[in-house]
């Protein structure tokens, strides 16, 4: 996979995610024309992770800037974030001057699906690929650090389709690990990967990751992307990722109206 290849896989990868976040958000919508995807998620209005946005590219964005301000001012949500690639720097300028902040930059990371590592011990995971969605909501919960209301804000439904996988490995018995992969065009996109803090350190997220893509392959897929933090860098490069540039988040926060003295 090359750098081009990478970045011309994040708008339509991202807003597959997008478009399943909407779906699965208790009261959340989805605002999605000429270029953009924007979760507008009124449930959880301080967290901008919820309330993310897409663009295809920068002339895009400039046109949707005003309107996405009013969409979320309106829907009383005071945090979202614009997803943009290091590269983009037409973008990074654009954010900057509308007051947007860089709040995270997870790393961008891909490979082709032959070039996976397979993992040890595949045989031995505990796993189903059926989760409730109070499991997932736990999980999330736990693996995140979110209060479990905001996770069972976020998901409300456990997201499906044709082209979305989603499973949760157990430890001991207990629901411990979950992941999500989105098949857009040829490109498996990794989506939602946590582990609760006691089942860290096993594997769990590499063998029941590696799973799901080898199923993905089976949806035609050839590649596969994600967004990766600090924590699951490691991971995914066992895997045989390889890093292609940050995928900034670029936050715009309302300051609150009564902060407190």
């Amino acid at each position: 996979m090359t750098l081009e290849e990478f970045v011309a896989t994040q708008f339509p990868g991202l807003a597959a995610w997008i478009r399943g976040g909407a779906q699965a958000g208790v009261g959340s919508r989805l605002h999605e024309r000429d270029g953009i995807a924007a979760q507008v998620s009124p449930a959880v209005p301080d967290a901008s992770l919820f309330n993310s946005v897409a663009y295809r590219d920068a002339r895009a964005l400039r046109a949707a800037l005003p309107s996405l301000e009013s969409i979320y001012d309106e829907a009383g949500v005071r945090a979202w974030t614009v997803w943009v690639h290091e590269s983009d720097v037409e973008a990074t300028a654009l954010l900057r001057g509308a007051g947007h902040v860089l709040d995270a930059a997870p790393e961008g990371m891909g490979c082709a699906l032959d070039e996976l590592v397979a993992p040890d011990g595949l045989d031995e995971l505990e796993y189903t690929d059926s989760p409730t969605v109070e499991e997932l909501q736990l999980v999330l919960a736990r693996g995140y650090g979110l209060p479990l209301p905001v996770s069972q804000s976020t998901v409300g439904v456990v997201p499906g389709g044709p082209d979305t996988l989603v499973a949760i490995a157990r430890a001991d018995g207990s629901p411990a690990c979950t992941a999500q992969v989105t098949v857009v065009d040829e490109d498996a996109g990794v989506y939602a990967v946590a582990t609760v803090p006691e089942a860290r350190g096993r594997g769990l997220a590499r063998r029941l990751q590696y799973l799901l893509l080898q199923r993905a392959r089976e949806l035609g897929a050839r590649t596969t992307t994600l967004q990766a933090s600090k924590l699951g860098r490691p991971v995914y490069a066992a895997l045989g990722y390889e890093s292609f540039g940050a995928m900034n988040m670029w936050e715009r926060r309302r300051p609150q109206e009564n902060p407190p003295r």
